[in-house]
C-alpha cells in the first residue's frame, strides 16, 4: 500500500476542515429551525395552524429538517473519521481492501473511506 505524501494530503485536510465547519454551522441552523417550529415559533402568531393543510406542511418541513440533520450528522462523522485517518497516515487508503483511493474520488468525496470497487460492493450488499 503506497501512502500519500503530506504535501498530497494537505489540500484534502483543508477541504475536510472547511466542509466540517460549514456542516457544523448548517446542523446548528437546522436544529434551531426544527426547535422553533416544534415550539410554535413559526410565522403565525398562534401555535395552532389555521388550516389542516398547514398542519401537513409543517409536519413535512419538520420531518425533512430532521432527515437533513441526520444526513449531515452522518457526513460529519465521516469527516471526523477521515481527519483521523490523515493523522494516522492512512488517508487515501481503502479501509476495506487497503488499496489506494484515486485522487479524483477523494476530490469529489474527500471523506470517503472506500475505493470505488469496495464502495460499489458495499452498496450492492445494502440493497
Amino acid at each position: 500500500m503506497a501512502k500519500m505524501k503530506k504535501t498530497e494530503v494537505k489540500p484534502f485536510k483543508e477541504m475536510l476542515l472547511i466542509l466540517r465547519a460549514r456542516l457544523r454551522g448548517d446542523v446548528s441552523t437546522l436544529a434551531n429551525a426544527a426547535l422553533s417550529k416544534s415550539s410554535g415559533g413559526g410565522s403565525g402568531s398562534s401555535s395552532v395552524p389555521s388550516h389542516i393543510a398547514d398542519i401537513g406542511s409543517d409536519t413535512f418541513e419538520q420531518d425533512n429538517t430532521i432527515l437533513l440533520m441526520n444526513n449531515e450528522g452522518e457526513t460529519l462523522s465521516q469527516i471526523e473519521a477521515a481527519l483521523e485517518r490523515i493523522e494516522e497516515g492512512v488517508y487515501g487508503s481503502c479501509i476495506e481492501c487497503s488499496g489506494r483511493i484515486p485522487k479524483m474520488r477523494l476530490k469529489t468525496i474527500p471523506y470517503t473511506p472506500y475505493c470505488v470497487k469496495c464502495a460499489s460492493q458495499l452498496e450492492s450488499e445494502n440493497y
